[in-house]
């Protein structure tokens, strides 16, 4: 192949319509294919990157003009079209969360090594710099040895226009945002979760789950906690002088008006217009000179500006034998014995540009894969045993975890 990556959309929903503007600019890929059954995206698609467009996933793995194929479908279509893809010789990059079982996870590693391709499992925020450069302090010993990690994050997700049926297969928060809590945990902690303790949060009797609070426990004893609250009250970003997940600047008022949104379409019908919100946020609706509007919902305004700060996922606090670490609107401030430093974060690749370059040097340099599939099953494995856990009411240990790579 040659030096450019080429890759192809599976699914050009509200995830692509993310992803997309991220990694346009990079030179050394070409998005040369989509798959889709909305004609509206196929449209926009080619308009905006004059690349092929069909409307299904089998013809798009087919295509001898991808490389890779970045799978964005509905949760329960992550692990067959990621199997399709391997099967026809692609590289995968696989949304989060990888799979909904365990079982899925084995059948797409499975798939990836029989037909010697690459699977990557993103988009999580272990790949943020700020995480990534914890990690880096954490591997140099400069504050010894790793004795307890703390993650946090508050936010509205739970008021945005998703509808039940875009919750129920990832019961909730725990599938969808759990794995980016996870993947940090287990990047900052060496990988090897030994058990789980935890308690989800049913706050609203029409919804699925809205918060998760967590107890890990690593291998070497290491302990942890993840906090997760999506229901729009307190929001993390208040810390960080209003920056957003996203690192765009947030309206202090964004909980307060896409709650008081969500709450005045309660009863019959809600679904509907809930859907109707959502189709604004798809690829075709917005395309990806649109990103960041928010199309009349008032909770949506983490991409209304041009990111000025650094990404987060809420709040991480990484205590070690010799000082304190945590993110800081554009670096990480490092508290040691009476002294207070501030590290500046200097990283040219934003969002997912991180994971699909990921991707480009194992497969056009030959590097490994830091989050392969082995990697993103150990993740998953974690956040059932979340759920498994606030329904038995009990420790779950686990069993298919792995390490830390060296190239991660």
């Amino acid at each position: 192949m040659s030096e450019v990556l080429r890759l192809g959309f599976a699914g050009l929903g509200e995830a692509a319509s993310r992803v997309l503007p991220d990694i346009a600019p990079l030179p050394l890929i070409e998005v040369t294919g989509a798959a889709d059954f909305r004609d509206a995206a196929l449209q926009r698609f080619r308009e905006d990157f004059g690349g092929q467009t069909y409307d299904s996933v089998e013809a798009l793995c087919q295509s001898p003009d991808v490389d890779a194929v970045y799978v964005a479908t509905p949760h329960e279509f992550h692990a067959r079209h990621s199997i399709i893809a391997a099967e026809n010789g692609k590289h995968v990059i696989v949304e989060k969360p990888m799979a909904l079982s365990i079982d899925e996870c084995e059948a797409m590693n499975a798939a990836a090594e029989q037909h010697g391709v690459k699977l990557l499992c993103g988009h999580t925020h272990s790949l943020d710099p700020a995480i990534r450069k914890m990690h880096e302090i954490i591997q140099s010993g400069e504050l010894g040895r790793v004795r307890m990690i703390n993650t946090w994050n508050y936010n509205d997700f739970m008021v945005r226009p998703y509808t039940n049926k875009d919750l129920e297969s990832s019961h909730g928060v725990v599938l969808n945002q759990g794995p980016h809590h996870v993947d940090v945990l287990r990047l900052l902690g060496g990988g090897l979760v030994r058990s789980v303790r935890a308690m989800t949060g049913n706050w609203d009797a029409t919804r699925p789950a809205g918060s998760y609070l967590c107890y890990l426990e690593f291998e070497d004893g290491t302990p942890a906690t993840m906090a997760y609250n999506g229901y729009g009250f307190f929001d993390t970003a208040e810390l960080f002088g209003w920056v957003g997940e996203g690192g765009y600047a947030r309206h202090p008022e964004t909980n307060a008006h896409g709650r008081r949104s969500f709450n005045e379409i309660r009863g019959p019908g809600r679904e509907e217009r809930l859907e109707e919100f959502k189709e604004r946020l798809r690829y075709g609706a917005r395309g990806i000179k649109d990103e960041g509007a928010s199309h009349g919902w008032p909770g949506l305004d983490d991409g209304s500006h041009e990111a000025k700060h650094q990404k987060f996922f809420g709040l991480t606090v990484v205590s070690c034998e010799k000082g304190d670490m945590r993110q800081s609107k554009d670096g990480i401030i490092v508290y040691g014995d009476g002294v207070k430093r501030e590290v500046a974060i200097e990283s040219s690749l934003v969002g997912r540009q991180a994971e699909v370059m990921e991707l480009y040097e194992a497969v056009v340099n030959g590097r490994p894969v830091g989050h392969d599939g082995r990697w993103g099953e150990a993740t998953l494995e974690v956040c059932l045993g979340v759920l498994q856990s606030a329904a038995e009411r009990k420790e779950i240990a686990m069993s298919h975890q792995v390490p830390v790579r060296d190239s991660m």
